[in-house]
């Protein structure tokens, strides 16, 4: 009887860290040469199968997967017309602030040193732009909007415009505009 010597193959030699990968796609990624769970933000070591089933099958990595998979439910892409509403919305918030900053004098340019504020203080306070944007994409259609409330009031009755033109202590020129109408 004759032995032969056999010789003796190490599959875990043949095992690597993209092997595990492979067997669990989605699951796990490989970050310098250490198997990283994408649910659990653990390493977990990968020489052995049976470590990385058991992971795979453990009650904290079930947990945090179902936890993953709820909120990438929860992330569908919103519609068309969910964004026009939106867009609507924020358009008639930054032209109320306009007409606010209009009525109480204060100028455009002061805008600038409350976006900090907004930011921290307010939901989706960066969403309100810079003073030249205002005034170049906001400022016209306000302008616009008063214009027709104005000639709404004015319309088809007799108008009196008196204007006199001074100067302040400053030299400034200051033009006084009254309206009167019946």
């Amino acid at each position: 009887m004759t032995f032969s010597k056999r010789t003796k193959t190490n599959k875990a030699n043949a095992v690597t860290v993209y092997t595990r990968v492979n067997e669990h796609p989605d699951v796990f990624c490989v970050e310098s040469g250490l198997l990283f769970c994408n649910y659990c933000d653990l390493t977990v070591e990968w020489r052995h199968r049976s470590t990385v089933d058991s992971h795979c099958l453990g009650k904290k990595h079930l947990a945090q997967k179902k936890i993953y998979e709820d909120n990438q439910s929860k992330k569908n892409q919103k519609t068309l017309k969910t964004t026009l509403l939106a867009a609507d919305s924020k358009r008639e918030v930054i032209e109320e602030l306009i007409k606010a900053f209009a009525s109480a004098n204060i100028p455009i340019e002061k805008i600038n040193h409350l976006l900090l504020f907004f930011k921290k203080y307010l939901k989706e306070g960066g969403a309100i732009p810079q003073a030249p944007t205002l005034r170049q994409l906001y400022l016209p259609s306000v302008f616009k909007n008063h214009a027709e409330i104005l000639l709404s009031i004015f319309n088809s009755k007799p108008v009196c415009i008196i204007m006199d033109e001074l100067s302040d202590d400053c030299a400034h020129s200051v033009v006084n505009t009254f309206f009167t109408y019946h």
